[in-house]
């Protein structure tokens, strides 16, 4: 059996490990010359970063793909804890570390206010409760599946108040917004405000502080050129620089594909993993669309998240003091004004930001005593009117004066290299629709069933990975749409997708040799 892969971001590598390792003939087709989508990274002069996902969550999952393929994942990248998650400062000036060591974090939490220890400890023990059971239900099972309705399946969730919003939830437990929003901050890459996101989103800082957060050695374009060698090791085959001009359906089934070049490649199935609001409606006929959720009226109409913009520098010394991850939440995370809620303008005078300092946990990328670093700041998407280089100019003047918020001193003294993205860059270099770089929102319409399916169905063998489909945005649930994928597909070459779904067991690490807690 044929099957073709439409993009080499994440979700398309881990399709590729996955159907190659089921006996499938695999061909990947990406429009760059490398691998990664937005992953793939950005070289200026001699520094080169990343510029798609920063975080490795539960890397026992990813592990899990190399493995049911007979592979082992240290062969092809190696994979670091951090000795502490994230650095956290505030509007207030106080600061709080978060990690996954217990007595750490819980010492952290002590120095705010010792009556958030008992607070968090009640907290961690209701979430290993929630992280055992979303986990499997809402994050690593299809959506389609005719069980994943049954409200028996659903009963042991209500305990755990899935109305509630996230902030409500943390605030009943913490009473310290301080604590609040730095636990519900990951809800802005869901493209939700902590007030409108469901608590349900609560688990994502849970599995960062149960299991800590990791680091791909060389960066994550490293990732992703191991996860295309481990395919290309099981017979997958990649057509690089081949953009694609339409997914051709035949009769109601997906048959393959044509490139820009005019080439036409048949298969049995085909797997897309460009931008789903993007693809759907450049490379799908619009006649196979009409009447569902990716028709351009429905599509037009969905929710997006916000984007970003981003400046990537390298520097000529190395912030050896600050840890790898830092985040600064003015007092304008707090806002819950409708402009805020629903990212309608761009904050340009005190926003919050959340920066990266790979060079203290990895060399590489920078030449010896430089480092790199970038920095993330939420803004609205395309869907509005902005005058983005204004926008450009503005935050790429004052961010390196905004980094002495996270310790960063005298950043504008120290840089070699520079670029800024907006989204429009997204948008125009990316391909991603709007520039909204988490994709559909994950409000309560755009989520689970809700949410576009992995496999179509309204176009046979036709398959959708990445952030737009169900589980939804994050590095972590793009490889569950890819296992998902197997899942499907698997009983169709009369094999079973073993280990999976795969819910990794609390106090559990990987156990590939090439994964390291780094000590502190």
């Amino acid at each position: 059996m044929k099957a073709l892969i439409v993009g080499a971001g994440p979700g398309g590598l881990s399709a590729a490990i996955n159907l190659a390792g089921l006996g499938l003939d695999v061909t990947v087709v990406e429009k760059e010359a490398i691998p990664g989508g937005r992953m793939r990274g950005l070289t200026m002069g001699a520094y080169s970063v990343d510029t798609g996902p920063s975080i490795m969550q539960l890397p026992q999952v990813l592990e899990g793909v190399f493995r049911r393929a007979g592979k082992r994942i240290e062969d092809y990248v190696t994979l670091v804890r951090l000795p502490e998650n994230t650095r956290l400062h505030f509007w207030d000036g106080s600061r709080l570390d978060t990690h996954w060591d217990q007595a750490k974090m819980k010492a952290e939490l002590a120095r705010l206010n010792p009556a958030l220890v008992p607070a968090y400890e009640k907290w961690f023990e209701l979430s290993k409760d929630k992280y055992a059971i979303a986990y499997e239900k809402f994050m690593a099972h299809p959506a389609d599946d005719v069980g994943y309705y049954n409200p028996l399946r659903l009963l042991p969730t209500l305990r755990f108040k899935p109305w509630q919003t996230l902030y409500s939830h943390l605030d009943e437990h913490f009473h310290d917004d301080r604590v609040s929003y730095a636990f519900s901050y990951p809800s802005k890459y869901l493209g939700l405000h902590p007030t409108t996101c469901s608590s349900v989103f609560g688990v994502i800082p849970f599995l960062e502080l149960a299991f800590g957060v990791w680091h791909v050695m060389g960066g994550f374009r490293a990732l992703a050129t191991g996860m295309k060698r481990c395919a290309e090791d099981l017979g997958a085959t990649f057509r690089m620089s081949s953009p694609v001009d339409e997914v051709l359906v035949e009769q109601g089934e997906a048959k393959g594909v044509r490139l820009a070049s005019g080439e036409v490649l048949k298969a049995d199935l085909v797997v897309v993993n460009a931008d789903l609001p993007y693809a759907a409606q450049r490379l799908i006929p619009e006649r196979w669309r009409e009447g569902t959720r990716l028709s351009n009226a429905s599509l037009g109409k969905a929710k997006y998240s916000c984007s970003t913009f981003m400046l990537y520098l390298g520097l000529d010394t190395v912030y050896r003091e600050l840890p790898h991850h830092l985040i600064y939440l003015s007092n304008a995370a707090r806002r819950t004004d409708r402009a805020a809620l629903e990212d309608r303008e761009p904050d340009l005078d005190d926003p919050p930001f959340y920066v990266v300092n790979p060079t203290v946990t990895d060399p590489a990328g920078a030449p010896k005593g430089h480092s790199v670093a970038y920095v993330l700041v939420p803004t609205p998407n395309t869907g509005g009117p902005h005058d983005w280089k204004r926008v450009e100019a503005e935050l790429t003047n004052k961010v390196p004066g905004w980094l002495e918020k996270v310790g960063m001193k005298d950043v504008a003294k120290h840089i070699v290299e520079q670029r800024a993205f907006t989204a429009e860059t997204w948008r125009d270099e990316f391909n991603v629709f709007r520039g909204a770089v988490f994709n559909l929102s994950h409000t309560w319409l755009q989520l689970g069933p809700l949410r576009p399916k992995v496999k179509s169905p309204h176009v046979k063998g036709l398959y959708w990975v990445g952030g737009g489909t169900h589980p939804g945005s994050g590095l972590l649930t793009i490889i569950e749409s890819a296992n998902i994928v197997g899942h499907h597909v698997a009983p169709l070459v009369g094999r079973t997708f073993t280990r999976w779904p795969h819910v990794p067991a609390l106090e559990s690490l990987p156990t590939s040799e090439g994964m390291q807690s780094r000590a502190a």
